[in-house]
Order: C-alpha cells, then structure tokens, then sequence
C-alpha cells in the first residue's frame, strides 16, 4: 500500500528541458527518496507485467531503473519505468527482450517508437510505458526533472545496478532523436486524435431544438433605404477669365 495520500498538484503539460542536467549522475537521483509532498510506492504496488519489464531490464545490464506513477500528471497512463543503455545495441536488446517476455504472458504493446535508432525506444503498454535511453539522450531530455513532483517507487536496486558511473563519459550524439510523442509526455502521434471524431460523433446524433430551423430560416427586416445627395451630371463650368484670376 502507498505510505501516504496526496495528490500533486502540478498537472505537467510542459516541454522537455533538453540539455538542462541537475545531476552529474543518476545514482544520486535514483537512491533519493521521494519528496515529501509525493506519495511513496514500493515493489508491492508495482502492476505484475511493469515489474516483469523491470527484472528482464535489469537482467539484461540496464542501468539506473526509475519507475514514476504519473496518474495525476500525464491523464494517459499511471507508470513509467525509465532506463539507461550503454550504445545503441544495448538498448535495441533491453526493449526487444522486455517486448518479448511480456508478450509471453499476454502483454503486447499497444504501440512502439524509436526503434529505427535505438536511441530512446518507447513501448506503450497502455497502463504503463517503458522508456529504454541510451543514456546520454536520457540526460539530455531529462524526464526525470521535468516530472520531479511524480511519485517514484521504491525498488532496493543494489549499488551495480543504480550506479552509472561508467555511462557519464558517454558522448551526446550529434543527431538527437526527436521528442518521443505528444510534448505532455510520451503519448503518439495519433493518440489523441480520436478526441474530434468523438465530437463529430456526438454532434451527428444530436437532436436540435424544434425552433432552430425557424429561427434560421427568418429573414430580417429590411431597413430603410438611405437618400443620398444627387449626383451633377455636367462638371462645373468654370468662367473664361478663372485662368487670370488665378495669375
């Protein structure tokens, strides 16, 4: 059960900070406990297949776990599970084997992003997203400060696990991958789009008021018209002797 009840009261609909990095290692941010104006979960509370994506993350050397419950920030989903890669292939392995063991149990992504570069990859499980980084892109946009207010788990990672160290040295790329999704926090492209067709919907099956049509089909009344000076039609004729006047 959660340790306390608060609801944050920042409701998150900013963009990425990219390139602002408060820490000069993750380890710290991952071992902090939460703020005190933050509800504290532990493992316990953690749904069963986000857990599964946190052990097969970990057995497969991701570092620096860090799972949020966002429920009152982001509107879309209730967890995020964040984690570091070492290159690019590292991250390509950690989601591709988080893919595959939840699909064994009957998790299938309800989408995905990122995995033409395999430097920020995106799985969207709906009630929770996993974000796998290479680790100098997770430094650069820097969800974790963005969404400081969010309440984190507990997890007791051990020191090999928390520790990043060895990933500080990593270069930034040159070519950053795009911000992953809507700017609110990792939602798709598409995701809410469907928020007009269910207006249009609504709207099509909508019964109008019995005076509507009569109201649109009067037609207002005609206004006076206005007299306006008649026109001369012969230009003024000036006098022969205007010309020497004017001299």
């Amino acid at each position: 059960m959660a340790s306390s009840v608060h609801t944050p009261s920042f409701k998150g609909n900013g963009t990425p900070r990219p390139g602002h990095l408060p820490f000069s290692s993750l380890d710290s941010l991952v071992q902090n406990a939460p703020s005190e104006t933050a509800t504290s979960y532990t493992r316990s509370d953690l749904p069963e297949n986000l857990l599964r994506a946190l052990d097969v993350a970990i057995d497969k050397s991701a570092k620096a776990p860090v799972i949020l419950n966002v429920t009152d920030i982001t509107g879309y989903t209730d967890w995020v599970l964040i984690l570091s890669g070492r290159s690019e292939r590292h991250v390509a392995a950690v989601a591709d084997s988080i893919n595959g063991e939840l699909r064994k149990h009957g998790c299938k992504a309800e989408g995905t992003d990122g995995f033409g570069d395999h430097t920020w990859d995106l799985l969207d499980y709906d009630h929770f997203m996993v974000h796998v980084f290479y680790h100098p892109v997770r430094m650069h946009y820097d969800l974790e400060s963005m969404w400081s207010d969010a309440a984190r788990a507990e997890l007791d990672l051990p020191a090999e696990v928390t520790d990043v160290s060895d990933l500080d040295a990593l270069d930034t790329p040159h070519d950053l991958p795009a911000y992953r999704g809507d700017l609110v926090f990792g939602g798709f492209d598409d995701e809410f789009d469907d928020d007009d067709d269910d207006l249009d919907d609504d709207l099509e099956g909508a019964e109008l008021p019995d005076d509507l049509d009569d109201d649109l089909e009067e037609t207002p009344p005609a206004q006076d018209p206005v007299d306006l000076p008649p026109e001369d039609d012969e230009a003024e004729v000036l006098p022969p002797d205007a010309g020497d006047e004017l001299d």
